[in-house]
């Protein structure tokens, strides 16, 4: 049987966030095996665009939408490759060029579903906020503005975020974040991590939509559950929060009071794990002409396609 077209809205939209170099490996046994000498072989290494904003551009833009996309490459060949890229992909890419590298990030995903980056994101750490020209965005007829990686560059997070989602609202835009791992938690400095929540915590009053799974959620708000993690933000004015729950689907809360759960669509045999979210995200920012529901019910289909692969949304560089 066919499956229905997917309902994409014809509304461009602007992403901004990081853009790298991922290079990936097949999946790896988790075993004690990998902190010691030796070497671990893999049916295949190969190289994909990164970054959460990037993955999300690229997973909507495949999907049918239209697509800007804002980041900074460095002056070197992964810029004009990963700049190549999104052309390629029907993208239209506003990049900065960076005095610095290109970022690139080693992608470990194990056997047992969890993951791990080792990252160097020169380009991408120097990103700030008069590198978005938001009012050709809006020119561009953007509907929706959405900052993903918002912890990687230093200028964005002390009051960049802040000046470029004030300037979105101004324009008419809807906007959105992702809150996702701050890769500062796993440094043990706990009063830096609580300056650096705390100025993301600033930014909710100014976002239609805080996206996040629930260990990335609970960890930001300090709670235990994911529910209590959403009341919080919404009572520091979020407009609503969508929480990526994996296996369990998906749920969404607002400050009208809706409370809504989606579950997952079946996945008989997992063939691709990688950027789920970032697919989840991306199908969520191109319907907002359907019910919540409706909603959260496409986007668990979208990302169950990609994980059993009838839907590639995170495609290999060219060459």
């Amino acid at each position: 049987m066919a499956q229905p077209p997917i309902p994409i809205s014809a509304d461009p939209i602007a992403i901004v966030g990081n853009i790298n170099v991922d290079v990936r490996t097949s999946t790896i046994p988790a075993s004690p095996q990998l902190f010691a000498d030796g070497e671990t072989s893999v049916p295949e290494i190969y190289e994909t665009a990164g970054g959460g904003g990037a993955n999300t551009a690229i997973a909507a833009a495949l999907l049918g939408g239209r697509v800007h996309f804002c980041g900074r490459v460095g002056r070197d060949a992964a810029g004009a490759a990963l700049h190549r890229h999104l052309e390629r992909i029907g993208i239209t890419p506003h990049l900065v060029e960076a005095e610095s590298a290109t970022g690139r990030s080693i992608a470990l995903t194990w056997d047992n579903h969890c993951r791990h980056f080792v990252s160097s994101l020169p380009s991408c750490a120097a990103l700030c906020e008069k590198d978005v020209d938001v009012e050709a965005l809006a020119r561009a007829n953007c509907r929706h503005l959405y900052r993903a990686d918002i912890w990687f560059a230093p200028k964005m997070l002390h009051g960049g975020n802040l000046a470029l989602l004030r300037r979105a609202r101004a324009v008419g835009m809807e906007t959105s974040i992702d809150i996702n791992w701050d890769p500062q938690w796993n440094s043990g400095d706990n009063s830096a991590a609580a300056e650096r929540i705390a100025a993301v915590m600033d930014l909710l009053g100014h976002v239609s939509w805080a996206h996040g799974n629930e260990r990335e959620l609970c960890k930001f708000a300090g709670t235990a559950d994911a529910q209590t993690a959403a009341e919080l933000l919404l009572d520091r004015s979020a407009g609503g929060v969508v929480i990526h729950r994996g296996a369990r689907g998906s749920a969404a809360f607002t400050r009208e009071g809706e409370q809504i759960e989606a579950a997952a669509r079946p996945v008989a045999r997992v063939i691709n794990e990688i950027g789920t979210g970032d697919v989840f995200t991306a199908a969520f920012l191109l319907m907002p002409h359907l019910s919540l529901r409706e909603r959260l019910q496409w986007c668990n289909e979208i990302a169950a396609r990609h994980m059993e692969g009838t839907l590639d949304l995170v495609p290999r560089l060219a060459d």
